[in-house]
Parts: structure tokens; C-alpha cells; sequence
């Protein structure tokens, strides 16, 4: 549902899956994938796409643009996007720890061709970021 919402969004700016997805900083592929509901979206990934296509990430999980949450609920959300991108790996990984354990104790298997998707996601974003520090330092 949201992968389908984001294609509409990005059609009806004229947009491509490249200057998309450059600007979220992910592979072309990634955001096929997003699109095509065969790959997670990360919250963090959620507030990049809504920023790009100029949208509340409410309207990308289907709410009409209002906050439908407690005032808590919303300073909470606010305070994790404005973290540092450290810190908010360091919750990442956190959060993505506990929800392992949790998994495992449940011996839950359906979870790990998803998981697998993140991570190959992630690990496309680690080496663009690498290929972006190297041109950096190459123009020193």
C-alpha cells in the first residue's frame, strides 16, 4: 500500500525512480523494490521519501494529513528525526537487536527473506555513502 502511494506520488511529480532515489540517497533498485512492496521501509526511510515528494508520512501510510496521535506520540517521532544520524543508527541497531531476540524466542522464520531485504538495502546505502566519502576526498 504505501509502496503503490509512493509511486503515484512520484508519477505525478514527473519524477524517476533515479532523481528519487538519489535524493533519499538508496539504489534505483531499492526503491523498485520499495515500490513494488518486496522490500521493508525503515521509518527513517519514511521520513526521507515524505520530505522528497513533499508529503507527511502520514499520507504515505494512507492518513489523510492530520496527526491522529497523542502530543507524546508526535514529540517523541520529532525528537528521534532531529538525532544526529548516529544516534539514530545506535537506536536503529537497538531497536533492531531487541526485535531479534524477540523473533527468536518465538522461532519466528517467516521474518528473515524481509530482514534480509533490509540489510542487502542497507548495505547498498553503506556503499553509496562509502562512494560519496571518496569523492568528497578525492577533490582535497
Amino acid at each position: 500500500m504505501i509502496g503503490e502511494k509512493l509511486r503515484e506520488l512520484r508519477h505525478g511529480q514527473h519524477l524517476s525512480l533515479t532523481d528519487v532515489a538519489g535524493k533519499a540517497r538508496i539504489s534505483a533498485a531499492t526503491l523498485s523494490r520499495i515500490e513494488n512492496e518486496k522490500q521493508a521501509l525503515d521509518v527513517d526511510m519514511l521520513f526521507a521519501l515524505a520530505r522528497i515528494l513533499r508529503v507527511t508520512p502520514e499520507e504515505l501510510v494512507g492518513g489523510d494529513g492530520r496527526d491522529p496521535r497523542p502530543d507524546d506520540e508526535q514529540r517523541l517521532a520529532e525528537r528521534i528525526t532531529a538525532m544526529p544520524a548516529a544516534e539514530r543508527t545506535r537506536l536503529w541497531r537497538d531497536l533492531a537487536a531487541r526485535g531479534r531476540t524477540a523473533r527468536s524466542r518465538r522461532g519466528d522464520v517467516r521474518g528473515v527473506s524481509s530482514r534480509i531485504e533490509e540489510l542487502l538495502a542497507q548495505v547498498d546505502f553503506l556503499r553509496q555513502e562509502i562512494e560519496a566519502v571518496r569523492t568528497r576526498l578525492k577533490k582535497r
